[in-house]
Parts: structure tokens; sequence; C-alpha cells
């Protein structure tokens, strides 16, 4: 960490680009990062993601569940199924490299004719309209973690900068390094009211590696 303070400001430390130039506030709803704990040998292995991007999440996934729940065993094997055919062929034959095969979306009559993931935005726009889900700020912890413990924070912050991560860690410190989950629930108007790719789609920002703006 004191090799990347002037970077992380010194009580966290990451593999990823945390102040990346002209990025803005929609792209940086979460971060993964490490922490020291109170005990000598306690390393957290931290993901913290805003309230809103847990909203995004929780809908996206209970669309995806209704989604897949309507389609018979074949359907889910063939969305499933992956098909590869050769790529590179040496001079002697040898396939070097296979490439994916790219494949029609299947159309499916329980779908009203929509394709599965036409069928997953049509729910989830209509689960975040009528059926919001109800945000926590929390912090779960999760043993399972090859390094360190791992541990989600949910915190109703606009942005995840230096200063979000900064109070989250001295929040988690000061209730004694645990699970908790706050007694009152995010305010449904500091949630959006799109999905997460109709937001980002409204934000146009650039890419150092096309050269131009992407969406």
């Amino acid at each position: 960490m004191r090799r990347d303070a002037a970077e992380y400001g010194g009580r966290f430390t990451s593999h990823l680009v945390l102040n990346e130039p002209g990025r803005p506030d929609l792209y940086n709803q979460w971060f993964d990062f490490y922490f020291p704990g109170m005990g000598r040998f306690t390393i957290w292995n931290a993901e913290i993601v805003t309230a809103r991007q847990a909203f995004w999440d929780a809908a996206h996934n209970e669309a995806s569940s209704r989604a897949y729940a309507a389609l018979g065993d074949a359907d889910l094997d063939r969305e499933s199924k992956l098909d590869f055919e050769p790529a590179d062929v040496s001079r002697t034959g040898k396939v070097l490299t296979y490439r994916l095969v790219k494949r029609e979306p299947v159309r499916y009559v329980q779908f009203d004719g929509r394709t599965l993931s036409e069928q997953i935005d049509l729910l989830e726009t209509a689960i975040i309209r009528d059926e919001p889900p109800v945000i926590y700020e929390s912090f779960k912890l999760d043993w399972s973690y090859a390094y360190g413990i791992g541990l989600r924070i949910v915190q109703d912050v606009e942005v995840i900068n230096q200063a979000a991560i900064e109070a989250a860690i001295d929040r988690f410190l000061a209730i004694g390094e645990t699970d908790w989950v706050s007694s009152e629930a995010v305010p449904r108007d500091h949630l959006p009211l799109v999905r997460e790719q109709e937001a980002l789609a409204s934000v146009d920002y650039p890419s150092a590696q096309l050269g131009m703006p992407v969406r």
C-alpha cells in the first residue's frame, strides 16, 4: 500500500484503475480493493458497489431468473451450447486456433417472438417500474476466498471514489468487522428508473484504445 499511496491514498490498494481521467461517474459504480483489518494478519478482499449498481444487479438477476424459468430443457441446452470452428490452420492441416460460431438468436413463442435477451430486457424494465428491488446498505463477509477474507459492500453514494472507499472502511472497522445490514432501505428516489444498459448508453466517454467516443 505504501508503494501505491500516491494513487490510492495509502489506506487500500487494488489492481484496478481508480481515477481514470474523463471516466463518467456512471461508469464508476463498483471497485475491487484490498485493505488491512484490525488484526495483524487480516486482509480484506473487498468489492464495493453503489446502491444504484446493487439495484441494477438485483433487477437484472430477477429478470433473468424469470426468463430462464419459462424455457424448457431443450431450450436451455440450446441457449447454453457454444459451437466453435477452426480459425487458423497450419500448412500441415493442424488447427491452431478456433473461433466461436455466431448463431442467429432463437425467437420463442412463449416470449411472443422475442429472443431470450429481449425478454430479459423487457422483464427488467417492468421490474424496475412496477416491482423495484429494495436495497439496503450492507457489509457481507465471504470466508471462501483463497486470498484474504471476502467482503461485499453496498453503499448509498453517487460514485465509487477514494473518499467513498475510505468512508466504507471506517464504517466497517467501527462496527467491528462483521456482517451488517442497515435498518433503513435506500430511498427509492436514490435509485435508477431505467436499466443499466439504457443509462450507460446515454453517456459518451473517450476510449484510449479506439481513440474515439464509445457508449
